[in-house]
């Protein structure tokens, strides 16, 4: 491609209004030669309400990209994907593809992919989302066809949804360690965009032996799949089945 930069890609990213994490954690993940762009998802509504909007207004907001080439988006809002009705995400999704020209990811659709991509049949959840987010989070993924070993979140008694952005990712490292000690699954995933996770992925993958992803690591990795970019400075290694490379740059985050 004849580009100054996004000489691989150009991967337009959707992100919620007051999400702080998914630009940081993206810019590690992606490999070089490929550009990330970011419109805001908004909304003023309730939190349940504001995560519908959020993927309802999809076709706004990707209007705003205007006449950008992109090779792909996603959308990196997992918990919108839990309150939506049955099939909606995919119709929405297939259609936007054909007016838009090219393929849209859900960050929860990225999550299957990356689980099946890995035989996982039996997982653990670890999210920052309150209780009753969390109970949808296990419907989802139950109806999804996957056996829910254990769950955890580590801000139960939240209010607003937004005070996920506060939850540090040392804190909830530490947190989904002791929750999740001695469960036996064959991946672990952190749910929800707006938690860093980076740091603990390394530090959990090593404690429990078995593919440990977030929400912004499977999005990355399916954006690029979808976009055909071959992952070169992203290939997967020993320990990191999905993406690799990329752990050195989170201290520059």
């Amino acid at each position: 491609m004849n580009r100054d930069y996004g000489s691989r890609a150009r991967i337009g990213i959707l992100t919620p209004q007051a999400n702080p994490t998914v630009e940081p954690e993206l810019w590690a993940l992606l490999p070089a030669g490929v550009n990330m762009l970011v419109n805001r998802l908004t909304s003023q509504g309730e939190p349940q309400q504001r995560f519908l909007d959020y993927f309802r207004r999809l076709e706004s907001t990707l209007q705003g990209f205007d006449t950008m080439q992109l090779e792909a988006a996603g959308f990196a809002c997992t918990a919108s994907s839990y309150l939506l009705d049955a099939g909606e995400e995919q119709r929405t999704c297939e259609q936007l593809e054909k007016q838009f020209g090219y393929p849209l990811i859900t960050a929860a659709a990225a999550i299957r992919s990356a689980l099946d991509f890995l035989s996982a049949k039996r997982i653990a959840l670890a999210c920052p989302y309150p209780s009753w987010l969390l109970a949808h989070a296990e419907r989802f993924w139950s109806q999804q066809g996957f056996e829910i070993a254990a769950s955890f979140s580590a801000q139960p008694q939240m209010g607003d949804t937004r005070a996920i952005y506060k939850v540090g990712g040392q804190e909830a490292s530490e947190k989904i360690a002791t929750a999740l000690q001695g469960v036996s699954c064959d991946a672990v995933v952190i749910t929800g965009t707006g938690m860093p996770a980076l740091q603990a992925i390394c530090d959990l993958q090593q404690q429990f032996g078995v593919p440990v992803f977030n929400s912004n690591l499977a999005l990355a990795w399916a954006c690029l799949r979808a976009a055909k970019v071959p992952l070169l400075d992203r290939a997967p290694e020993p320990g990191f089945p999905l993406l690799g490379g990329w752990q050195q740059l989170i201290s520059r985050l």
